[in-house]
C-alpha cells in the first residue's frame, strides 16, 4: 500500500508542532491530545525496534550498512499496517545510500516538509543538544552532518548541509511535498494548517481546525511539558518547547556568523523568502 505520509524537516524546524497539530485534528477530541502519546499516532523514522524485528538481531549488532539495507523493508512493513494513513516523522535527507534511498517512494502517499530560517534553526538546535549556537553554524554547513543512532533504540539519520537537506525534499519529482514555512505557520496558522489537511486528502472542518490549532499552541504544549515532562526532550535541554520565536538568530550570533550562514545558504534562503534579492535578511 502507498499510505506513508512523511512529516519531514531539518531538526528543530517545527516537525513536532506539525505532528501534534495533525494528532489533534485526527483525534477530533474535546481536550488536547497528550504530547507524550504522539508516538502512538506517528512512527519515528529513527526508531530501531523494527530493524531488530526484521533482522532478528539486537540493534547493537547492526552497522549502518545493515540498517540501510533493511530500511525499505521497514517502510514496507509500516505500509502493510491496516491504515489509510501512516504518519512518519523523519529528519532524514532524501539521499541514496549504498543499497537504498532513505525514503521509500513506492509506499508513499504524501509528504509535508517544514522549513525554518536556518539562523533560528541553529539557535534551537544548539539549545536542544547542549551546544553553543556558534557550533551549529558549522554543523549546518557540513555535508557529513548526521544524528548518530545510539545502538540501543535509534538508528542513524543523515542530514547533510541545511541547504542540501531542504532541496533533497522540495525538489524531489516523485515525493513532491507540500512545503510549509515555519514562520507562516506562526503568522497564519489557520491558512497554513488548512493547507496541510487538504494535502493529506481530508476536508477542512473550520471548527475542528480551530480547536486543533489551539490544542497544539505553544502555551498548551509548554503547559503539558511543565506538568508531565516530554519524553522527546533531550537530556541536555531544560525544556523542549522554548517559545519558537522568529528572529532569535539575529540576537544569538555575531555579524560575522550571520554573514557566514548567508554565504553558505544564500540560494535557498532567497528562494524561500529569508533573504531579499539584495541579500538583506527578512523576518
Amino acid at each position: 500500500m502507498s499510505n506513508l505520509v512523511w512529516l519531514a524537516s531539518f531538526p528543530k524546524s517545527g516537525n513536532t508542532w506539525l505532528r501534534l497539530f495533525v494528532a489533534n485534528y485526527l483525534m477530533n477530541a474535546k481536550e488536547p491530545f497528550p504530547i507524550n502519546k504522539a508516538h502512538l499516532l506517528t512512527f519515528g523514522d529513527m526508531m530501531g525496534m523494527p530493524y531488530e524485528k526484521l533482522s532478528g538481531k539486537p540493534l547493537s549488532a547492526l552497522d549502518d550498512e545493515a540498517v540501510d539495507a533493511l530500511r525499505p523493508r521497514v517502510h514496507r512493513a509500516l505500509a502493510a499496517q491496516k491504515a489509510d494513513v501512516m504518519l512518519v516523522k523523519t529528519h532524514q535527507a532524501v539521499i541514496q545510500r549504498k543499497t537504498a534511498s532513505t525514503v521509500t517512494a513506492d509506499v508513499t502517499k504524501a509528504s509535508i516538509y517544514v522549513i525554518r530560517n536556518p539562523l533560528d534553526v541553529a539557535v534551537s538546535y544548539a539549545h536542544h543538544y547542549g551546544h553553543q549556537p556558534s557550533e551549529m553554524v558549522e554543523a549546518l554547513n557540513s555535508p557529513w552532518h548526521k544524528l548518530p543512532g545510539d545502538k540501543k533504540s535509534t538508528v542513524t539519520q543523515y542530514l547533510g548541509r541545511w541547504s542540501d537537506h531542504v532541496l533533497s525534499w522540495v525538489d524531489d519529482a516523485v515525493l513532491m511535498p507540500l512545503v510549509l514555512r515555519y514562520e507562516d505557520m506562526k503568522r497564519e496558522p489557520h491558512r497554513e494548517f488548512a493547507r496541510a489537511i487538504r494535502h493529506l486528502g481530508m476536508e477542512v472542518d473550520e471548527e475542528r481546525l480551530d480547536r486543533a490549532i489551539r490544542f497544539s499552541s505553544f502555551d498548551e504544549l509548554s503547559k503539558q511539558e511543565k506538568d508531565s515532562g516530554f519524553i522527546e526532550r533531550s537530556k541536555n535541554a531544560d525544556r523542549f518547547f522554548r517559545g519558537g520565536r522568529i528572529g532569535d538568530g539575529l540576537t544569538s550570533f555575531t555579524d560575522a556568523e550571520i554573514q557566514r550562514v548567508i554565504q553558505d545558504h544564500r540560494a535557498v534562503m532567497v528562494r524561500f523568502g529569508y533573504l531579499d534579492d539584495s541579500g538583506e535578511l527578512k523576518l
